[in-house]
């Protein structure tokens, strides 16, 4: 018998045992040779160790989900787990990697080269005061090597809902010379192309770019151009466009009185007349005008439809968004060792990570053995790592 034949057999067999499969790819929850249980204890271990109310996670090999599982709670107050499947949730900066795909579709239509200086798209000029004649171009901006930095103001903008301030007017007013929210320190003091300077500006500017030469809103643009393709129903960066029920409370624990639980927005993103406790504190669901940086939200089994895209050539089920030679394009490196356009290399791997209060998110996945996972848990933690290497040791027990 044909190994990959005794694979699947033995796949549909636990599925029969477990009674848990991925309704989107029918593929069971693990393989004979892993002990499920052992997973479970060791990441239900972490997240009492971590104080993580609720995690979801999946692992893809090739082209399907092969186990996907939840733990904990989504929304603790009202008893609602967090699935994979059924749990929304904001993804953080996992969301410039889905931003750079967009980016990277227009380019592949011509609308701009990498090298462009992106003042030639845009109704506002945008330059380094102390380098004023050098451009800042896309590529700049896709690999964090712009210049732009983020100054204390950005972070005073989480507020509770939707966007108060749109992407256009955020953008205009941080990048115009007398902007309300202008000030040298929007730069660094490195000229664009010479130093590696993580920007979420600089990505929210990207969102903004792609308004301009679309000529669609962003949300509109990712809706056509990579959700619906890719069976993403529901995924936003609105709260309002979203089952608003089924999305995860962000919670950060504290261990003493604290009178701010976060640095952002008011330093709490409570719900109103609540105050810091000992223990969980749920956020409200809050955003910030730079959405294109991270605030889209999403479930677990629609994200990974996105990573087996670029795990196979840039398809998903037939639905191709990128061409094979520009994913190879962007998984390679651009600056340093790790920095490609929009993803990050971590030794074999490419990914990317999120955080955000109360919010975790992982996305990474070894293009040569397509092996890929995806982790997603409403809590402040420093690194997923041990869940990361969990996962990535199970696939390769799978394989």
């Amino acid at each position: 018998m044909k190994r990959n034949t005794l694979i699947v057999i033995m796949i549909i067999a636990l599925s029969i045992t477990t009674g848990y499969m991925d309704q989107a790819t029918s593929h069971a929850k693990s393989d004979v040779n892993i002990k499920p249980q052992e997973v479970d204890d060791r990441i239900s271990a972490w997240m009492k160790k971590k104080k993580v109310p609720g995690l979801a996670a999946c692992i893809v090999i090739g082209d399907k989900i092969v186990w996907s599982n939840g733990y904990g709670w989504a929304n603790i107050e009202k008893g609602i787990p967090f699935t994979p499947n059924n749990t929304l949730f904001q993804i953080a900066s996992v969301s410039k990697t889905i931003t750079a795909t967009a980016t990277m579709q227009l380019r592949d239509k011509g609308c701009f080269k990498l090298d462009d200086d992106v003042n030639k798209f845009l109704p506002f000029s945008v330059k380094n005061p102390k380098y004023p004649n050098k451009p800042i171009t896309f590529r700049h901006l896709l690999s964090h090597t712009s210049s732009i930095q983020d100054n204390d103001f950005v972070y005073s903008t989480y507020s509770a809902g939707d966007p108060v301030i749109t992407l256009k007017k955020f953008v205009t007013e941080y990048f115009t010379s007398n902007g309300l929210y202008w000030t040298s320190e929007n730069y660094s003091k490195y000229c664009p192309g010479e130093e590696e300077d993580y920007s979420n500006v600089g990505f929210g500017l990207l969102g903004y770019l792609i308004e301009t030469i679309s000529k669609k809103p962003l949300e509109t643009y990712l809706q056509e151009n990579i959700y619906l393709p890719l069976c993403m129903p529901e995924t936003s960066f609105y709260i309002t466009n979203i089952d608003a029920f089924r999305h995860a409370i962000p919670y950060t624990y504290a261990r003493k009185h604290r009178k701010k639980l976060i640095d952002e927005g008011d330093g709490l993103l409570l719900p109103e007349g609540t105050i810091p406790r000992i223990g969980f504190n749920g956020h409200v669901l809050y955003s910030y005008p730079t959405l294109s940086d991270g605030l889209i939200r999403t479930s677990v089994q629609q994200l990974a439809r996105f990573m087996i895209a670029y795990m196979n050539d840039g398809s998903y089920n037939d639905q191709c968004i990128l061409e094979a030679k520009t994913i190879e394009e962007m998984l390679s490196v651009q600056f340093g060792k790790e920095q490609g356009i929009g993803w990050f290399k971590r030794g074999s791997r490419w990914g990317h990570d999120g955080s955000d209060p109360g919010c975790a998110t992982e996305m990474l996945f070894n293009p040569k053995n397509k092996i890929g996972i995806i982790i997603f848990c409403n809590a402040d933690v420093d690194e997923l790592k041990p869940i990361v290497k969990l996962l990535f040791s199970t696939a390769r027990r799978m394989l």
